[in-house]
């Protein structure tokens, strides 16, 4: 009976983080489309991500889910509590990164997302990567700070409480 739990839990968190990893990549590439666009430039001539005229192709759609369902079953079996490694957050974190930067270039490569050849956009992909994980990496370090400090006061006032009824 526990294992069936602690399968199910694991599928929920694999969902839930798929789910969040899925929809910020949608919001990215449409965010990137648009920019692409003022700038007037033919989104066909920048990658095969954006060759659409009216919306996102279900091409795209499904390539951004595998993509973020690799990387949510990397960040389950990285972060879960469902799975206890000895690791360092830290490193953690850094395996995380590393199979982001992998599974995303396999992915750019196997459908074309940008020219295999131009390197400028392989430092400019590989540089807004490891910004845009160090951003959240540094969001989720702090919120778990907070969130530290928050549960540390609740168990001072516990013991305060409980020592003075006791």
């Amino acid at each position: 009976m526990i294992e069936k739990k602690y399968r199910a839990a694991l599928l929920i968190e694999l969902a839930q983080r798929f789910t969040v990893i899925f929809s910020l990549a949608l919001i990215a590439i449409t965010i990137a489309g648009m920019l692409i666009r003022l700038n007037g430039q033919d989104m066909r001539d920048v990658s095969t991500l954006f060759a659409f005229n009216s919306g996102l192709q279900y091409s795209t759609i499904m390539q951004t889910a595998g993509f973020s369902l690799i990387i949510a079953f990397f960040s389950v079996l990285l972060f879960s509590e469902h799975i206890q490694m000895k690791i360092r957050f830290l490193f953690r974190g850094f395996l995380l990164l590393l199979a982001t930067l992998v599974t995303t270039s396999v992915f750019a490569i196997i459908f074309n997302w940008f020219p295999q050849d131009n390197i400028q956009g392989w430092f400019g992909f590989v540089f807004c990567t490891i910004v845009c994980f160090v951003v959240c990496f540094a969001l989720t370090f702090l919120k778990l700070k907070l969130e530290g400090k928050k549960y540390a006061k609740l168990l001072t006032d516990y013991k305060v409480r409980h020592n003075n009824s006791a």
